[in-house]
């Protein structure tokens, strides 16, 4: 997959990993999609990605990280409100949605960004399917996340719990859904701060 091939283009000095999960890369939306009609869906480098994954992809750009988007499984509805409902649902059950993408090479990071969306004050589930498959130990998490006005909730204290063996700092990035206009001068601000801009 194209995963393996970046990763090795950028040769053994990237121990920088962007895990993400974004809704638009998740859901069964149509390929005309307007992207001005749904505020959590935008067209980005030539390809439709979420919030989360506009600013994963800022991340990997400034940091020379690889890329790895967290795909599900079933997808989500093609309306964001749907989708929180079925979120909603998914974390009143407790489920572990099934992974779709499959991190082969962990060993070769020693530092993952992990972004995704706040649904609920939680992250998504198969964020929890994510930290529960694999083991960070000895690595250092960053978090990052998008928000319609909740930051971090209890995120971090949770990944901190999932991955007992790992650093997960608390500085991470949270940004709201209605200032996405920040994001570059947000992430690069940020990136310097915890000193990771390349």
């Amino acid at each position: 997959g194209t995963a393996e091939a970046e990763s090795s283009e950028a040769g053994a000095q990237s121990r920088l990993l962007v895990a993400y999960f974004s809704y638009a890369e998740n859901a069964a939306l149509p390929d005309d999609v307007d992207a001005s009609a749904s505020a959590s869906s935008q067209p980005w480098n030539g390809a439709l990605s979420g919030n989360t994954g506009v600013v994963a992809d800022m991340v990997a750009q400034a940091t020379g990280a690889d890329l790895f988007s967290i795909r599900t499984v079933e997808q989500y509805p093609d309306t964001y409100d749907a989708t929180l409902d079925q979120g909603q649902q998914e974390q009143s059950g407790g489920a572990r949605p099934e992974l779709a993408t499959h991190l082969e090479n962990l060993d070769s990071y020693d530092t993952i960004f992990l972004g995704f969306p706040n649904w609920w004050g939680d992250m998504p589930m198969i964020l929890y399917t994510f930290l529960e498959q694999y083991d960070f130990s000895g690595k250092t998490i960053i978090p990052f996340c998008t928000h319609g006005g909740s930051g971090f909730s209890r995120t971090i204290r949770t990944m901190q719990d999932k991955q007992p063996g790992a650093t997960v700092i608390r500085n991470g990035y949270s940004l709201s859904r209605s200032r996405m206009e920040r994001a570059p001068s947000g992430v690069a601000e940020w990136l310097k701060e915890i000193g990771l801009k390349k």
